[in-house]
């Protein structure tokens, strides 16, 4: 049972502080004490300030008095907090809110705190403040995915063009009587093959003629061979004998039987009835196996073929690249020339009464003939430099280059 009753507090108060003040040495500064005590503990149980008590049951009445038939002026619910206005024998008056008092039983409820009440302003700004988080966070997420797809796109981009470009940095050179056709499903038909490769990002060029073949593969400088398998014979022969090819992957059509292939070929045999993928695949990985520079050189004893426009130009950056030993033979129908090569560089040049240097630009500029090289190891050097009268081939031929260009650009002025 609960019992505000502020008098008797200030009584007990008033005959705890008498009976000190009869064993205090001093009296006159007790009366004192209490004169200035009394005050202070009316202030601390002042009746107008409330006490509180929290509802224990799960729903009480609150009654208009302390009858259990009287009426009911509305409920409170389980931890709710009442300020107390009265207390009587076995009821409380409590005041629910300003238009809202009224009796409930003491057993009801158990002594408690004031109650907390939330600033709204406080509310408003904490529900702000995580609203504001959110939405941030939301922002933040979309514009990192937006960030994100937009690198994988430009990343998606920056491949295609990659792989675009290196396609068309791939030429193909077509050997064919009669151009076959392929199945492609970018057009839903038939198309002929260099119409296909064209399609699919490859720089192709097409022979029918298998002696205007070499000089088709001198002029267009293919990274790949496509022919027809009636051309195995004559396209391995002319590859076996000429430098400028004899590293270049091949890939044969409508073939029959596979024959077998030289050590160190990159070679790929499809049959009549291949697809485009099939196509697409062999190509992809012939072009995967092709060295990237030409790391050996063909038979020791033959190394001959046609002469063509650059075609000198072209054998002797290859034989000063691989430092290759011998003598280069050059026939034409005004005269014939001798290149006399040391470890890819050149010790002796003559052609007709010309000699040296002169005879090297000579021999650079034939455009028609027929070309042999015998390789012949090179003897040690005495000594660590080079030979007295050895010219740089390397720079032999950026000069004489140099100097066609500048003639070409004289002439068409």
């Amino acid at each position: 049972m609960l019992l505000f009753d502020h008098g008797r507090a200030t009584r007990k108060l008033w005959a705890l502080t008498a009976f000190r003040m009869r064993k205090a040495p001093f009296p006159f500064l007790s009366a004192l004490v209490l004169a200035l005590g009394l005050p202070a503990a009316a202030a601390t149980v002042r009746p107008d300030q409330h006490t509180w008590i929290q509802v224990e049951e799960t729903v009480i009445p609150i009654r208009e008095n302390t009858t259990r038939n009287a009426v009911i002026r509305g409920f409170a619910r389980k931890g709710q907090v009442l300020a107390v206005e009265r207390n009587a024998e076995n009821w409380i008056k409590v005041r629910v809110n300003d238009t809202l008092e009224g009796w409930v039983p003491s057993a009801s409820v158990s002594p408690s705190g004031p109650p907390v009440n939330l600033d709204p302003g406080y509310v408003k700004g904490v529900l702000g403040g995580a609203a504001g988080i959110g939405i941030g966070a939301f922002l933040f997420l979309a514009v990192s995915l937006q960030i994100k797809r937009r690198g994988e796109s430009r990343e998606r981009t920056r491949q295609a063009q990659t792989d675009a470009k290196r396609r068309l940095q791939n030429k193909i050179q077509l050997l064919f009587r009669a151009e076959p056709r392929i199945r492609s499903h970018l057009v839903m038909d038939d198309v002929d093959v260099k119409a296909f490769l064209q399609g699919i990002g490859y720089v192709a060029n097409i022979e029918n003629d298998k002696d205007k073949f070499m000089a088709s593969c001198k002029a267009f400088k293919p990274n790949l061979i496509l022919a027809g398998f009636e051309f195995h014979d004559a396209v391995e022969k002319l590859v076996e004998t000429d430098a400028m090819l004899i590293n270049t992957p091949v890939i044969y059509l409508q073939s029959g039987k596979v024959p077998p292939t030289a050590a160190k070929r990159v070679r790929a045999y499809l049959e009549t009835n291949a697809g485009e993928k099939d196509l697409s695949d062999a190509i992809a990985q012939c072009l995967k196996k092709s060295p990237d520079k030409i790391l050996y050189s063909v038979k020791p004893v033959a190394l001959k073929g046609g002469i063509h426009p650059g075609t000198l130009l072209d054998l002797l950056h290859f034989l000063a690249a691989v430092k290759k030993s011998g003598r280069l033979l050059c026939e034409s129908a005004a005269a014939n020339g001798e290149l006399a090569l040391r470890n890819g560089d050149i010790a002796k040049a003559s052609l007709a009464a010309l000699s040296g240097r002169e005879a090297v630009d000579a021999i650079l500029s034939l455009s028609s003939g027929s070309f042999e090289f015998h390789e012949k190891k090179a003897k040690p050097d005495a000594g660590t430099g080079k030979a007295e009268g050895v010219l740089h081939t390397q720079k032999i031929l950026m000069d004489w280059a140099k100097k066609q260009d500048e003639s070409n650009h004289h002439s068409r002025t």
